[in-house]
């Protein structure tokens, strides 16, 4: 019995050496979806200052308008009050009223406009801030983009390799 298995007892056999199968590399993949959940964290910040920047445009509008209504009024209750001089309609003293009517009005249309001006640089400062993380957002779904393709790129090859 010895002399057929040269020796060694029944059973011990030598291994075959099996090359082991490989872990698959996750790392590209964990950085894709670090990647991605930052990538969601900057649209988010570019939703939010758009928000804003869209927001800040409205109350600029809304507050032009009031001013340019002011100046508006100003101008026409001046005008009545002239033309209505001119036509001997109203005193000299009523003209003193109209004039310091138009004054105060006059006064409150430039507090609207120098108001109207503070927020227009805040509302271009906002335009500045969503354009800015718009630009991180499209420089960082190219950057997803490249990873996707190299992963791709890497898994063909591997795939290339195991049938080798």
């Amino acid at each position: 019995m010895t002399a057929r298995n040269f020796g060694l007892r029944p059973g011990l056999r030598e291994v075959a050496d099996v090359p082991e199968a490989r872990p698959p590399d996750r790392r590209l993949d964990q950085l894709m979806h670090v990647r991605k959940q930052r990538l969601s964290r900057f649209e988010r910040e570019r939703n939010e200052a758009r928000e804003d920047w869209r927001a800040r445009r409205r109350d600029l509008a809304a507050l032009k308008r009031r001013w340019c209504g002011a100046r508006d009024a100003a101008q026409a209750q001046w005008q009545a009050a002239r033309a209505a001089f001119s036509d001997m309609v109203i005193t000299s003293g009523e003209f003193k009223k109209a004039k310091a009517v138009y004054e105060r009005m006059k006064r409150e249309a430039s507090q609207l406009r120098v108001t109207w001006q503070e927020k227009r640089q805040a509302c271009r400062a906002a335009g500045a801030v969503f354009f800015a993380a718009r630009l991180v957002v499209l420089q960082a779904q190219r950057q997803q983009e490249k990873l996707g393709m190299l992963r791709d790129a890497v898994r063909a090859e591997e795939a290339r390799h195991g049938q080798d």
